[in-house]
């Protein structure tokens, strides 16, 4: 399981049901890996700000679009968010060579 929660995930897909909650939890954990890889890091927790024990809520928002875009995106609208995650993520992108 990833730092984020369905019970933080479902309220933004506005989901109110239990019948996808397997689907949504591999597609979670999927956008989480998949930021990581964007990220450079093997993890989000070095992320957690240690004053609230939380992601920053750019990385927590970038992961949730991607989520969107797996769960219910138009297939027009995917690539669209993507890029807003990739632009909520990149502040934390390590290996830049800069």
């Amino acid at each position: 399981m990833g730092l984020i929660t369905l019970t933080q995930a479902k309220p933004y897909l506005d989901i109110i049901h239990d019948a996808d909650d397997e689907k949504l939890q591999l597609l979670l954990d999927a956008a989480e890996d998949e930021a990581c890889q964007f990220l450079g890091r093997d993890s989000l927790t070095n992320l957690i700000v240690e004053s609230t024990g939380k992601l920053p809520p750019s990385v927590t928002m970038g992961v949730m679009i991607l989520l969107q875009a797996n769960y219910q995106a138009a297939p027009d609208d995917v690539a669209k968010l993507r890029l807003a995650a990739e632009i909520k993520l990149t502040p934390y992108r390590t290996g830049w060579g800069v």
